[in-house]
């Protein structure tokens, strides 16, 4: 009996035992490859369609230009207009999704502030609408595009009423979180509209610009929300986790 015992435990299923422990990595390592060269491909077909068509994209805007020289019916020139509206448009989305493609492809970085929000400044018109930097020399960790997240906030304010004459960014400790706060002085969002702004496809533009500015920033663990006052302005709050910010914004190597 204690004979037929052993053989039993010799002759077990070597998946019960981890046998086949080679098989499985190798099948793991075989799929992660496969991943990495489907993403590949998604990233090379996305990067050439998009350069493809903003190629033939500027030669519309350009002969658009020509015929608004050109054209002397009124009724002509406005749908020209409406022409190079939706190629902007175009452009955006373009933008939008380029912005979403490349969300978490390399590692987080450190980001000065005040550097930050010098150049999305840049982006927008000096002369209407007046930035304020209240960040000393504080940088925080975050993705490669936590500009464009700052950028789509601020572009948030100019293009919600056309109103906006000052945006205010402000940091401030909050325990061992940091409260970075992007403020300003044009119509509020609705109470019933807080939380839906950052739904995808969300708002009179595209629907694009807050939803991508939350993804940005949730890649290193940051939240977002909004809370102005309505009729006086939106008040954007992001919550930094511990470790994520630097006051004295001494800039280290993750």
């Amino acid at each position: 009996m204690s004979s037929q015992g052993e053989g039993k435990e010799t002759s077990m299923d070597p998946a019960r035992t981890g046998g086949d422990d080679t098989d499985d990595k190798k099948t793991i390592a075989e799929l992660t490859a496969k991943v990495a060269f489907l993403e590949k491909k998604l990233q090379l077909v996305g990067s050439v369609t998009r350069h493809d068509i903003l190629n033939q994209m500027t030669a519309i805007v350009g002969y658009n230009e020509l015929l608004s020289m050109m054209a002397q019916d009124p009724k002509f020139k406005s749908f020209l207009e409406k022409e190079k509206s939706a190629l902007t448009r175009i452009r955006r989305q373009f933008q939008y999704a380029k912005d979403y493609q490349n969300i978490a492809v390399e590692p987080p970085r450190w980001h000065t502030l005040r550097n930050v929000v010098n150049r999305v400044s840049e982006d927008f018109d000096a002369k209407t609408v007046r930035v304020l930097t209240e960040t000393g020399a504080a940088a925080v960790l975050a993705d490669p595009l936590f500009e464009r997240a700052l950028h789509y906030l601020f572009d948030n304010a100019v293009q919600r009423g056309g109103t906006t004459t000052e945006i205010r960014v402000t940091l401030r400790e909050q325990g061992p979180s940091g409260l970075l706060v992007v403020e300003d002085n044009c119509t509020g969002i609705p109470a019933d509209d807080k939380e839906k702004i950052f739904e995808r496809g969300f708002g009179k533009e595209s629907g694009w610009g807050l939803f991508l500015a939350r993804e940005i920033l949730a890649v290193t663990g940051m939240t977002i929300r909004e809370s102005g006052i309505p009729e006086k302005g939106a008040r954007f709050e992001i919550v930094l986790p511990a470790g994520s910010f630097r006051m004295d914004g001494v800039e280290t190597p993750r």
